[in-house]
């Protein structure tokens, strides 16, 4: 009877430890201390990529929580996450998803702020993600794909034309007429460059004698315009002097033309005109009679 108490209890305390190894093991395991309090937070982030439960919340570098639950809410993704109570969120705190390890590894990273203002637990908080070795993979793994499309679509070009034996021929054909042609360039200037260098030779020629005839010309030329200058100041002396004559004709004309002076008076006298008029018609009748009948003069003498 005693053996099987002792059995019993032992089975018991067997029983009893091990229960208490698997609830501080599983508390081990999952980081958690049944003395700490957590608050719970909820963070909202565009993408997480690789970011999976349980990976670590930071503050300042410091692990002080971790990921509880991810899910999908409309265009965006929002992120449970659980930290100490001691830990309170300044509202200018930026919260990024950041990558810790060169397999992709995630983490929540928490820059508190200086704001006196704090986000009270349950709020939803805005954070960034940062991009890290999966994203740079995936664009190199993009790039490749653009790199085979280019080198496919050089490849099929270069098969299009150098690899292709009738453009090879058709290049080979303009490769024979490019050289004919130099020949037939290279017997054309060595034709005409003797030739060409005598012109050049006579061209110099006819320079330096133009220059010797313009420095002949030149002293005559400049006598010549100096002549002219001359000219021109005995051009303006005359309009000068005709223009004195105008003047005193126009003071003449005037003079002419007033009454104050005989002459203006005989030229705007119309009843003088027309007596004298009339005495030159008496007169000229006079001297007819006279020449026709001859003059007979009678004296008589007291």
């Amino acid at each position: 009877m005693k053996k099987n108490s002792a059995l019993y209890f032992s089975v018991g305390l067997v029983v009893l430890l091990a229960i208490v190894i698997l609830i501080f093991g599983m508390f081990f395991l999952n980081e958690k201390d049944p003395r700490e309090a957590f608050n719970t937070f909820y963070l909202r982030f565009t993408q997480v990529s690789t970011l999976v439960l349980d990976d670590p919340v930071k503050v300042n570098g410091v692990k002080l929580g971790k990921v509880e639950n991810i899910e999908l809410a409309g265009h965006r993704v929002v992120v449970r996450v659980r930290l100490r109570t001691d830990v309170k969120i300044p509202k200018d705190s930026e919260i990024r998803v950041q990558n810790i390890g060169i397999m992709g590894e995630r983490q929540i990273g928490m820059i508190l702020g200086d704001s006196e203002e704090y986000f009270t637990p349950g709020d939803t908080i805005t954070g960034q993600f940062d991009a890290g070795i999966a994203e740079a993979l995936g664009l190199a793994g993009e790039v490749c794909d653009s790199t085979k499309v280019l080198l496919e679509s050089v490849k099929k070009a270069l098969n299009g034309t150098i690899a292709n034996p009738d453009f090879q021929d058709r290049f080979k054909t303009l490769l024979v007429k490019a050289e004919s042609l130099e020949d037939r360039l290279m017997n054309m200037v060595n034709t005409t460059d003797p030739q060409l260098k005598k012109s050049l030779d006579g061209l110099n020629q006819v320079t330096v004698k133009v220059n010797d005839l313009v420095d002949g010309v030149k002293q005559p030329i400049d006598n010549l315009f100096g002549s002219a200058d001359k000219v021109m100041g005995g051009a303006n002396n005359l309009i000068s002097e005709l223009e004195g004559v105008t003047k005193h004709l126009d003071e003449l004309i005037a003079k002419v033309q007033s009454e104050d002076n005989t002459v203006g008076a005989l030229l705007n006298d119309r009843t003088l005109h027309d007596d004298l008029v009339k005495t030159v018609h008496s007169a000229d009748s006079l001297f007819r009679v006279i020449l026709h009948d001859g003059l007979d003069v009678n004296v008589d003498i007291f």
